[in-house]
């Protein structure tokens, strides 16, 4: 997959997360203070934002591998 869709993807995943949460709060008479969250929407962002983290990891890699090649003198 490329880097940029990595980045697309992952953001997809965690405003999803972000949103079900939002709706979970939202939809329940229960103060937010006092709420206990199912699995699953915190757990949706938190994956989505890992999968988002990989990829500025692989645009730093790809972006340091460049500049190595680039400067090398053979």
């Amino acid at each position: 997959m490329a880097i940029h869709g990595e980045e697309q993807f992952a953001s997809l995943i965690a405003g999803a997360g972000i949103v079900w949460s939002i709706d979970f709060v939202t939809s329940s008479p229960v103060p937010a203070r006092a709420m206990v969250f199912p699995a699953g929407p915190l757990e949706i962002c938190a994956l989505g934002i890992l999968v988002w983290l990989h990829a500025k990891w692989r645009r730093t890699r790809d972006s340091n591998d460049r500049h190595y090649l680039a400067s090398a003198h053979y």
